[in-house]
């Protein structure tokens, strides 16, 4: 009897974590330069996302919200970042789009510089 009271009560903690979590969000940061910035009119935003999202959803949701040439930085032949398009999590360049977004990250989105 004590071992399944015990049991119904984890059980009930659990159900309540994933409760929890289900509605949880993280948020993140985004910075727009060169001709993002143009199209989003505004240097930065702070997005809020489920708390599982990846860079992925989030920049399939800047395409959809905002077309143009949002919809370029994701090649949709390998599925990554195009290399016409630079994007930066909290500073280091990614070409994956399957990263888990985390609270406070930052993303800059912008385009590569070339030099000579």
């Amino acid at each position: 009897m004590i071992k399944s009271n015990c049991r119904n009560a984890y059980t009930s903690r659990i159900q309540k974590l994933v409760r929890l979590v289900m509605f949880m969000t993280v948020q993140v940061r985004v910075l727009f330069h060169a001709m993002f910035k143009e199209i989003a009119g505004t240097r930065e935003m702070t997005k809020e996302l489920n708390l599982n999202s990846t860079l992925g959803e989030m920049l399939d949701e800047l395409a959809r919200k905002y077309g143009k040439d949002f919809k370029t930085i994701v090649d949709p032949k390998t599925g990554q970042i195009s290399s016409d398009a630079l994007v930066m999590l909290n500073g280091q360049s990614v070409r994956k789009i399957d990263i888990p977004l985390k609270d406070r990250d930052v993303i800059m989105i912008s385009v590569p510089v070339g030099g000579g």
